[in-house]
């Protein structure tokens, strides 16, 4: 009897598996519309998890089983256009947006990978469309605004970034380059203002507390300017324009000490950096160290051969250090390059201006 049972159970377990076996094979296929939605979700699934190439791989199949699907073409493009693949991306955006030009969202991926194909003009449009379509939508705006900022329009772009912020007033970016706009513009309190929103909504945000202390710089406001390097320079200490630019505060504050610490610190950071080598030479001459002025503006020249002022303040270095023949050729040579002073110092140290 032990046996038997043992047999019995053996066939009912054998006759179910022949059973499962059956049904699986009479399971009927999904209808292509379906099949292409069940596709498309795992292709949206892929992509949220940045497995691109997977993901195109679904959308490929979901476009194959229906070739009108406006939201797989839509999808398909953003993948390629994290792939980098942007003229296959564009090509995508060309079919959902043909399948449905209502649609904001195709016209702004198309933008990005047009930006990002150096079509500055086309992106521009694109992102103009966008902006129609859907007119609270904050980025379409913003970065048509850059756009318009690079090419120096600077009223459109300062038109488009209002646009932005009043579709969303948190956008720090927008408050941030609408300062950069009104710098542009020469509205400085309007810039400072700016600056300082973008930070009181994105207080990491470092390049408007750097442009907020330039803006203070050129609208006189020393003491501004230094308290916003300062905050800057406490929080990121690798950066050679910002110890520069606070350098040349200092100097026209009257510190050059100060200013040669920080035109020296810029230096350690980018050697190449002829810029610094210059303005440290301007606060040497200040200091009445004329050897370190000459030695420094002879190494800007040696990184920038047409840099007319490390030419007049060698110059003055050289006059300084009694060698009225160098000092001439060096004046004569920044006024070559378009300093007009440069003929002036010649002409008051008796050596004439440059036939």
């Amino acid at each position: 009897m032990n046996q038997t049972y043992i047999l019995t159970i053996g066939l009912l377990l054998t006759t179910a598996a022949a059973q499962a076996q059956v049904d699986t094979v009479r399971a009927s296929t999904l209808p292509p519309a379906q099949q292409a939605e069940k596709l498309y979700n795992s292709g949206v699934a892929k992509f949220n998890q940045k497995s691109y190439r997977a993901a195109l791989q679904d959308f490929d199949k979901a476009l194959a089983a229906k070739p009108d699907f406006a939201k797989a073409y839509y999808n398909r493009a953003a993948v390629r256009y994290e792939l980098k693949e942007y003229p296959t991306a564009v090509q995508d955006y060309d079919q959902a947006i043909k399948l449905d030009p209502n649609t904001f969202t195709s016209y702004f991926g198309r933008a990005q990978a047009r930006e990002a194909l150096k079509q500055p003009a086309e992106a521009e449009q694109d992102y103009g469309k966008a902006a129609e379509l859907k007119a609270d939508y904050a980025p379409a705006w913003y970065y048509r605004g850059a756009l318009r900022f690079e090419k120096a329009d600077y009223q459109a772009a300062k038109a488009d970034f209002d646009a932005a912020i009043k579709a969303d007033p948190t956008y720090a970016y927008a408050w941030h380059d609408r300062g950069s706009a009104q710098r542009q513009l020469n509205n400085l309190p309007a810039a400072i203002q700016d600056y300082t929103q973008a930070l009181k909504l994105q207080p990491e945000l470092l390049p408007a507390l750097l442009n907020r202390a330039a803006t203070r710089r050129r609208a006189g406001d020393l003491k501004g300017a230094l308290q916003d390097y300062n905050d800057y320079l406490r929080q990121k200490q690798d950066n050679a324009l910002a110890y520069t630019n606070r350098g040349a505060a200092r100097y026209e504050q009257g510190d050059y000490k100060g200013a040669v610490d920080d035109f020296t610190k810029a230096i350690e950071l980018d050697a190449q950096y002829a810029f610094a080598w210059n303005n440290r030479a301007a606060a040497y001459l200040k200091l009445e160290d004329y050897k370190k002025a000459e030695t420094d503006a002879s190494k800007a020249i040696g990184l920038n051969a047409q840099y007319a002022e490390a030419y007049l303040n060698r110059g003055h270095a050289r006059e300084m250090l009694r060698n009225p023949d160098a000092a001439c050729q060096d004046w004569r040579k920044a006024a070559e390059l378009g300093l007009e002073v440069g003929n002036t110092h010649a002409a008051n140290s008796g050596c004439g201006t440059a036939e």
